[in-house]
């Protein structure tokens, strides 16, 4: 495309929301551009939920390996290995190879879609319908699909004291050499997995978190049982100041509460943030709250005022990717909407709530947190004592928590700790956007022994309830 375009939407950001909202535009027939200042690639693919599940693999294969060992022999695993078995280091390398083939496999289908249609540079606004990109070229739409993600947050104290030495997944997954040592600063769902992960690797991890919610779980039983279990995983020091000074041979001396180590890294997981500042958003009309966060409608995803459309981790709503590529969808539907392009197809419906932390046990919330529960919502609580293969795993620590409405007896959401916790946590999150109840639940088939009986079991316990109710 020329130095000057002009089309009715564009789109900018190509990662998972942005894909899919230009593939929809193009679906529907419009002149569309897809802007990314690089680097290519889906943050999911690059730096997110991939390279993650991959090093979380390679910490699995590596703690199964020593788990077989003898007691007593299972820190000198390298020694009693022979020749020629894996190591650590190897499988952190198979790990982020496997990560580079996921990120081309990406790129691929990135151009593949979008051709010379995808345009490379920053984008900044200088007027409501018009964009200005690095090297002078200039954009002009009707209407604008906004998909640039979010980045990783650093403390500012943290960044002061340590430069370099502090790291988010955005340079984690791009250290050639496996951490030793690292500290973990913010175990929600991003620093457990890989506080996780990289002690079953074998690497000396401790951890902090400003609370004692673990994986942003809410439901206080549950994290209870989490915080008992992974707290014999490796040090964890909760609702206490964090304190790192970098030291002259260049580790790092942490020290949070009563968890102190000399670490290597230590690794920001403290949340991520919008990705809009070099955008001028301001000067395309859109408005910021006193917070400085930018306003628009949960419903439409629109900026107030202004024909923009959010979609995907910029947004802050649910950032994960099955939801960005939703998201993406929708965005694309309103700007259609906006337009008067849309030909009377419905907009496509948010789908249920559902988070996993793949933990191992996996960590999960679906549909309502318990936070958002109404004050009659019934709830019904299941363990691995009860559960037969949960018995056979050893794994008494299994829980799950099934919320159900009082009068309609809809099942509302539910919160698991459970080792396959991911396969249990979409099939309730299919009956919750299905409106499934109790009753409609109970036929359903169970088979013996799973931990999926777990859901029988709760399931039972809702009735109970219900028949106490009246």
């Amino acid at each position: 495309m020329g130095a000057n375009v002009q089309v009715d939407v564009a789109v900018i950001g190509a990662g998972t929301a942005g894909m899919n909202a230009f593939s929809t535009l193009r679906k529907a027939g419009v002149r569309a551009v897809i802007i990314d200042q690089g680097p290519l690639g889906t943050t999911c693919a690059r730096v997110g939920c991939m390279p993650s599940k991959a090093v979380l693999q390679a910490g699995k294969r590596w703690d199964m390996l020593r788990s077989l060992l003898p007691a007593g022999h299972r820190d000198r695993a390298l020694d009693l290995l022979p020749a020629g078995s894996t190591t650590p280091q190897l499988l952190w390398e198979q790990a982020l190879t496997t990560r580079d083939q996921l990120v081309e496999g990406n790129i691929r289908q990135l151009n593949d879609l979008a051709g010379d249609a995808l345009l490379s540079g920053q984008a900044r606004f200088t007027g409501p319908q018009t964009l200005l990109l690095e090297g002078g070229a200039t954009v002009e739409a009707k209407a604008f699909v906004l998909a640039t993600g979010s980045e990783a947050t650093r403390p500012q104290a943290l960044h002061d004291a340590l430069g370099d030495k502090l790291i988010t997944t955005d340079e984690l997954f791009y250290l050639d050499a496996l951490p030793r040592s690292l500290a973990v600063v913010g175990l929600g769902p991003i620093g457990l997995e890989m506080g996780l992960a990289l002690s079953r690797l074998g690497s000396q991890v401790v951890g902090s978190n400003r609370s004692r919610r673990i994986g942003l779980m809410e439901d206080p039983e549950v994290n209870s049982a989490a915080l008992d279990y992974f707290g014999r995983q490796f040090p964890m020091a909760f609702e206490v100041p964090v304190t790192a000074q970098r030291r002259s041979d260049g580790r790092v001396d942490f020290q949070a509460g009563a968890v102190q180590a000399q670490v290597d890294w230590v690794l920001a997981a403290t949340g991520r943030v919008p990705r809009t500042q070099a955008l001028a958003l301001e000067q395309a009309g859109a408005h910021f709250d006193d917070k400085g966060r930018l306003r628009w409608d949960a419903v439409t995803q629109q900026v107030l005022g202004v024909p923009m459309f959010l979609a995907g981790d910029v947004s802050s709503d649910r950032p994960l990717m099955h939801e960005a590529a939703v998201g993406g969808v929708i965005a694309a539907q309103r700007a259609l909407q906006h337009l008067g392009l849309e030909k009377g197809q419905p907009v496509r419906r948010r789908s249920a709530p559902l988070s996993i932390v793949f933990s191992d046990p996996d960590l999960a919330v679906v549909g309502k947190r318990f936070n958002s529960l109404p004050p009659d919502a019934v709830v019904a609580t299941t363990r691995g004592s009860g559960n037969g293969r949960s018995k056979i795993m050893q794994a008494p620590h299994h829980v799950l928590r099934l919320y159900a409405d009082a009068s309609s007896r809809k099942l509302l959401g539910a919160s698991i700790f459970c080792a396959g916790g991911e396969h249990l946590a979409h099939q309730l999150a299919w009956a919750v956007q299905r409106g499934e109840t109790s009753e409609s639940l109970r036929d359903l088939p169970y088979y013996h022994p799973t931990v999926e009986e777990m859901i029988d079991n709760a399931l039972k316990e809702l009735r109970k309830a219900f028949k106490k109710i009246g």
